[in-house]
């Protein structure tokens, strides 16, 4: 199964036992994926978000002191975050236009993304990526087959990208994962963020972790402390699936670590080895993506 190839190439074979977390993967000689573990299994958003403040203040003071009323407490207290928080709502809403420039809109059937821009190439593969838990089962079993036809279609388009995992993985979970630059890294920093279209099967975990790897917490970046196992606290953001196709948008500001390896002040754009789109450990899910593409 090269599924498990990559994970294997990627390598998962130790565990953090941080206080207050679940143990999680990456940090092996040779990974990537798996950046920790959530903070709460797939429960809560404790601690994983990053960016906007824990209470979600944004707008409105904590307090809730804001407002016209004479005696100062208008709004909902502690409530915030309608003040435009881009934290706050993840999915691209209606009317809302988006400078994208397309890493995969997955059409070709194949892993490899387009170049891209002329000046600042891309080059990568789709692969899929696990933990090495032996009650583990990831789908499909030739990864060639990730890219699937749509039926029905989404609007223009055919295909997308579609994996499966059973609940036995049990370390830091699975995933699939896309490197954007195989010589080097990418220069992403004239994008805000990633956008992309996903849903989850009936009966799937709704939780998908979106991870940045840069080289700043990459294993192999020669930045974060990898002898002491301070790698692979990788910059992410959870987003929330539904059965139906929903539009996302990860601002690059809105992403965090978990705080179990080493911390940076943000992600390093200029630097970007991947993306990671991951379901934490005991999770069932049925996933499909397309149209992954950096914004403006």
């Amino acid at each position: 199964m090269l599924g498990l190839g990559c994970a294997q190439i990627f390598g998962f074979d130790k565990t953090y036992e941080p206080a207050g977390g679940v143990s999680g993967g990456g940090g092996a000689p040779d990974g990537d994926g798996g950046g920790g573990r959530d903070s709460a299994a797939d429960g809560g958003g404790a601690g994983v978000g990053g960016g906007a403040a824990a209470s979600g203040t944004g707008g409105a003071t904590a307090s809730g002191t804001g407002g016209a009323t004479a005696s100062g407490t208008g709004g909902a207290a502690g409530g915030g975050g309608g003040g435009g928080d881009p934290c706050e709502v993840l999915e691209v809403m209606p009317g809302e236009v988006l400078s994208l420039s397309m890493i995969d809109d997955m059409e070709d059937e194949d892993l490899a993304i387009p170049e891209g821009d002329v000046e600042n190439p891309r080059s990568g593969d789709w692969f899929m990526d696990h933990d090495e838990s032996m009650e583990g089962i990831h789908e499909p079993e030739i990864e060639a087959d990730l890219m699937s036809a749509l039926d029905p279609p989404r609007g223009d388009s055919l295909v997308a990208l579609h994996t499966s995992a059973n609940d036995g993985f049990r370390v830091w979970g699975a995933g699939v994962a896309v490197f954007v630059n195989s010589d080097d890294y990418y220069d992403a920093s004239a994008y805000r963020g990633v956008t992309f279209w996903a849903r989850a099967e009936e009966g799937s975990s709704r939780r998908l972790k979106v991870m940045f790897v840069d080289r700043q917490t990459r294993h192999m970046g020669g930045i974060c402390d990898n002898e002491n196992d301070r790698c692979n606290d990788h910059f992410h953001k959870h987003v929330t699936l539904a059965n139906d196709w929903k539009h996302f948008k990860v601002p690059a500001e809105c992403l965090g670590q978990e705080g179990f390896g080493e911390q940076f002040d943000a992600p390093a754009l200029d630097q970007l080895w991947g993306l990671y789109f991951s379901f934490g450990p005991r999770q069932e899910f049925e996933l499909w993506i397309d149209d992954v593409a950096f914004y403006r």
